[in-house]
């Protein structure tokens, strides 16, 4: 019986995009598995461990002594050595040959401001050489594939597309007490994902929300606005941050909201749009290369750096029902386009080969 090994270390962080991939693609090869019973499957995971997951046919073993980049870079490889090794979140030990690796954009690259000078340093550093001794690299977009070609020199013909889905939020019924914890009248507000980085271009929106003040702005997300004071932007009192939301609570703000905006400057596929979209709620998204992609014409487009472009489309959607149905209707049909299944199997094929 093969080994095959999945680098376990986003069990020990906050589900953000590459860690909701990660699940999705364990959850998915967990049921492949099902079908095909020549593999043993494990997790590896340093002792830090905080995410729980339920799985039929994967184990889930804590192994070492070290945490994070160290237990990766040290320990991991020593655990894995006698099998294939999956990393579904870009990092992955530089020894280890016998491995699949997920890059998912090369933001280090593309928009190295966004980042530290050592974080930057050492993800650059590592892209590039796991990217050479890796058997296959996966990521999540053909724009995301050109970039780490283009950034890291990883032949085009070694890596392969395996999008986000969207079926994660299909079971996620809505906690609507949200509204009457933070005020919020419903189908009266702009919702979007609060994020400190620069490359989600936060500031635009609060640029937009302060020329338009009979606008209501919802923000969700873990930032708070004392952190958006002192990079010396301005809130307005239109602007309203409720913090960090749950699933469920997510889910009845994209119900019951006027409209959703990502005006990104870079990003490698952008899965909050496609949650929106999920739940009927028309989308706002920046002209970038990848959204295109991604959306197609299923969304409204803004220039990232113009706030009356932006302003301009979501005094559309809140004025015109008819735009509104027309955007949502079309929006339907990605929900069969993105599905984690299709990805996985992707990936489950490709052990096959190893």
């Amino acid at each position: 019986m093969r080994k095959v090994y999945i680098n376990g270390r986003f069990l020990t962080q906050k589900i953000t995009g590459v860690q909701r991939y990660a699940l999705e693609m364990v959850k998915g090869i967990d049921r492949e598995i099902d079908h095909n019973k020549n593999y043993e499957f494990i997790i590896l995971v340093p002792k830090n461990i905080k995410q729980t997951i339920s799985l039929n046919n994967i184990k889930i073993k804590i192994v070492g002594y070290l945490k994070g980049h160290l237990w990766e870079q040290i320990e991991l490889p020593l655990y894995s050595k006698d099998g294939i090794l999956l990393n579904f979140c870009g990092c992955a030990p530089i020894l280890k040959k016998n491995q699949i690796v997920t890059i998912h954009d090369a933001a280090v690259c593309a928009m190295p401001e966004s980042f530290s000078f050592l974080f930057r340093t050492w993800y650059k550093f590592m892209f590039y050489i796991v990217g050479k001794r890796a058997k296959k690299v996966f990521t999540v977009s053909n724009f995301s594939k050109k970039e780490i070609n283009k950034y890291f020199n990883i032949p085009l013909e070694k890596i392969d597309v395996t999008y986000n889905g969207i079926d994660h939020m299909k079971n996620i019924k809505p906690d609507e007490s949200i509204f009457s914890k933070c005020t919020i009248e419903k189908n009266n507000y702009v919702l979007a994902v609060s994020s400190l980085n620069p490359s989600k271009n936060f500031k635009l929106i609060l640029e937009t929300a302060k020329i338009s003040p009979e606008i209501n702005f919802v923000i969700a997300g873990g930032t708070n606005s004392t952190v958006f004071k002192e990079q010396g932007l301005e809130i307005a009192s239109n602007v309203k941050f409720i913090g960090y939301v749950n699933d469920k609570e997510l889910v009845a703000l994209y119900k019951y909201a006027s409209c959703f905006v990502y005006p990104s400057i870079y990003e490698g596929f952008g899965i909050p749009p496609l949650e929106a979209m999920y739940f009927n709620c028309p989308v706002i998204v920046s002209n970038i290369e990848v959204f295109k992609e991604i959306y197609k014409d299923n969304v409204l487009y803004c220039d990232k750096y113009n706030v009356d472009s932006l302003l301009e489309k979501i005094i559309l959607l809140m004025k015109s029902k008819s735009l509104k149905n027309k955007i949502i209707n079309k929006s339907k049909q990605l929900v069969d386009i993105y599905k984690w299944e299709k990805s996985s199997k992707k990936i489950f094929v490709e052990i096959e080969k190893k």
